[in-house]
Formats: structure tokens, C-alpha cells, sequence
């Protein structure tokens, strides 16, 4: 067999490539437009026609909201009641409220400002404490929030002047409380007769025939006496001091006005005031 040569391919020469350098991009300056922003012309504007229009009927809306709160406010607060449209003015309201009841009114009122001079004289208070105490009683007693809720809006008063009912309370019970005299057997007649409105839980807890020990609640019935004894006497004790204030009723007492005399007045108290003090000073005392 013939032999066959396979000639080997010549190999390829590598041609260089030359890199050519950077080209140089020539600048070019991109110029701003040149655009003018005008301000708006307040004075065209306003006095534009559709301007003048708006402004208008804003103004008449603003118009006609203030009438109807104003007619709003004789309805609702101006009039105690409205009637086929007919207002009943308050003040008609509030006279007739003074005739009926402004006597009994203005006395509690004064009552309870001699309360509180009277508590600032003897040093004492009603702490918050003391007062959310007593809340937390009565809204127990009453069978819960829900009832409680319900008893104040049938008795037309809120939480805040209940607080201050039980204030005055308690300010009166510490000046006054001092005062009341009391015996064991007072003690123990009080229990005896009241026991189950004082304790109706641990009354009905009990089994038949059984009673309450007075031993075990003497103290919680001590502090209830001396609170009855002190509602009791709560009204004595008010009229007595009312003659000791100087009282300016101008509810039962139409005041008079005259020229000078609020300042006739002041001279008058306090010229009686300084004849007081010399007599006083002037009286002999018990080691004298």
C-alpha cells in the first residue's frame, strides 16, 4: 500500500493590530434657554371677574353659616324650650327656678361655704382617698357600675357633684364628729337596730338564728354613729354659726345701692372690728 503524507499547514502569522490613541471629543457648550418665569399679577388676579365671584360667594356662605349658628344658639341656648317654633327664653326659666326654689337653693349654698371656712379653721380636709373610698362604697352598695350609672341620670347629677356631696360630708363629719357625745350601750342599741342595714352582706350570710357579733364590728359602728349623730345634727349646728358670718343673700334679699355704700360699709366693719379687738384686750383673763 502507498503510503500518504499529509503535509503539515504552514502556521498563520498573528498580525498585530495597532491601538490607536483616544480621540479627542471636541466640547461642546450647550447654551440655557433663556425662559423668563413670570410671577402671577396679584392685582389681575384679583381683580379678575371670576375672582370677585368667588370671594362673593364664599362670603355669603360664611354669612350664611354664622345665621344658622346664630339661630342655633336661640334655640338651644338662648331658649329653655321651643314650642311650635316659639322660643321660651331661658331667663323666663331661671326666675321662675329662683321663685320656686332659689330660697332652698342659695341656703344649701351658703351651708356649704360655712362648711368649708369651718374645715380650713379646724385644719382638716377631704383627701381624694378619702373621697374615692366612699364613691367605691356607694356605687357597691347601689349593685354596680350599670345601676350606679343609671341612679345618677334619674336624679339629674353627675359624678362630679356627687364627689362634692360626699366632700362636704366628710368635712363635716372630722369638725363636727369630735363633738358628739356617745355610751357604749348608745353604741350597742345603734348596732342592735341597724345592724342589717349597716352589714347586709354578712347579714345574709348568716344561718338562721344566728346574729351578728357586736365585738367584731364595734369600730365600723362607732365611725356610722358618730356620721348619723353628725346628719342629725348638722343643721342646728349651720344655724347657729349662720348668725356668727356676715351673709349677703341677694336672692331673698333684693340688694339696695346707694352712693358709697360698699365703702361705708368696710369703714363700718372694720372700725367695729378694732373696737372688738380693745375690748378684748381690755378684758381681765382667769389667772388675773
Amino acid at each position: 500500500m502507498a503510503k500518504i503524507k499529509i503535509k503539515k499547514a504552514a502556521p498563520v502569522k498573528k498580525t498585530e493590530k495597532k491601538v490607536s490613541k483616544a480621540v479627542k471629543v471636541p466640547s461642546v457648550k450647550i447654551k440655557k434657554p433663556n425662559v423668563k418665569i413670570q410671577k402671577p399679577d396679584i392685582k389681575k388676579i384679583s381683580s379678575s371677574k371670576g375672582f370677585k365671584t368667588f370671594l362673593t360667594v364664599l362670603g355669603v356662605i360664611v354669612v350664611f353659616i354664622l345665621i344658622d349658628l346664630f339661630v342655633q344658639y336661640l334655640n338651644n341656648g338662648y331658649s329653655a324650650a321651643v314650642v311650635e317654633g316659639k322660643r321660651i327664653p331661658r331667663s323666663e326659666y331661671i326666675k321662675e327656678l329662683e321663685t320656686a326654689y332659689g330660697a332652698t337653693v342659695i341656703d344649701q349654698l351658703i351651708d356649704e361655704e360655712i362648711i368649708k371656712i369651718e374645715a380650713a379653721k379646724a385644719g382638716v380636709e377631704a383627701t381624694e382617698e378619702e373621697v374615692n373610698k366612699q364613691l367605691d362604697q356607694i356605687i357597691e352598695s347601689v349593685g354596680g357600675k350599670e345601676v350606679y350609672d343609671t341612679v345618677l341620670q334619674q336624679n339629674n347629677i353627675d359624678e362630679e357633684e356627687l364627689k362634692n356631696q360626699i366632700t362636704l360630708s366628710i368635712l363635716a363629719n372630722k369638725v363636727l364628729g369630735p363633738t358628739v357625745e356617745y355610751t357604749e350601750d348608745d353604741l350597742k342599741s345603734f348596732f342592735n337596730q341597724y345592724s342589717a342595714q349597716l352589714f347586709p352582706a354578712e347579714t345574709e350570710a348568716l344561718e338562721e338564728g344566728e346574729k351578728l357579733d357586736y365585738e367584731q364590728y364595734k369600730d365600723q359602728v362607732k365611725q356610722r354613729y358618730i356620721e348619723q349623730k353628725v346628719y342629725e345634727n348638722e343643721g342646728t349646728w349651720l344655724e347657729g354659726l349662720r348668725s356668727q358670718y356676715k351673709i349677703q343673700n341677694n336672692v331673698t334679699n333684693k340688694p339696695k345701692y346707694g352712693v358709697l355704700s360698699a365703702t361705708i360699709n368696710i369703714v363700718k366693719n372694720l372700725f367695729n372690728e378694732v373696737n372688738n379687738n380693745q375690748i378684748e384686750d381690755t378684758q381681765p383673763t382667769e389667772s388675773e
